[in-house]
């Protein structure tokens, strides 16, 4: 439990450049992304393919977008070693774009899982690599008894922030 605490506040301390520019559908994610670690039955670790990933929200923030920048440059210098692995592990993804946490989402349908931590790397890497590279991410998905509800709350947050489904 402590470790979580200590996980939670690096997050929030990571994040405290970006608190200044928040609205209410910031407010909306907040509450959709601890429904998502309250509701959930259970998560897992899994391989998906890159372009079947989709962002909860854009990054158009001056300090994210430049995180982003900095991520796909370093990710462009090993781009012809990542595509000869095909598969990255978080292993893999935390030595080229290391993060507090690993990349987290939620499958809304069988061709489409929306992550909602990680996005910056998520935009990063969908930058470097094309859908024809054949990248997979190792990702952890978060499942639920009943994801009805929850897919219908992401949907609305990605609604709300210009993605068009």
């Amino acid at each position: 439990m402590i470790n979580q605490v200590k996980k939670f506040f690096s997050y929030l301390w990571a994040k405290k450049s970006e608190l200044s520019d928040m609205d209410e559908k910031d407010a909306l994610l907040a509450k959709a992304v601890v429904d998502i670690h309250r509701r959930r039955s259970h998560s897992t670790m899994e391989f998906v393919p890159l372009y079947k990933l989709f962002p909860i929200h854009p990054i158009n923030r001056e300090a994210a977008l430049a995180n982003t920048r900095k991520r796909a440059e370093i990710l462009e210098q090993a781009k012809e070693d990542l595509i000869a692995r095909q598969r990255l592990d978080s292993g893999i993804l935390i030595k080229y774009i290391p993060s507090v946490s690993g990349i987290k989402v939620v499958q809304i349908d069988e061709n489409k899982y929306v992550a909602y931590e990680g996005n910056g790397r998520l935009f990063a890497l969908q930058e470097v690599f094309e859908a024809h590279d054949g990248i997979e991410l190792e990702v952890e998905v978060y499942h639920f008894n009943d994801s009805r509800k929850m897919i219908r709350r992401i949907n609305r947050v990605r609604k709300l922030h210009g993605f068009q489904d």
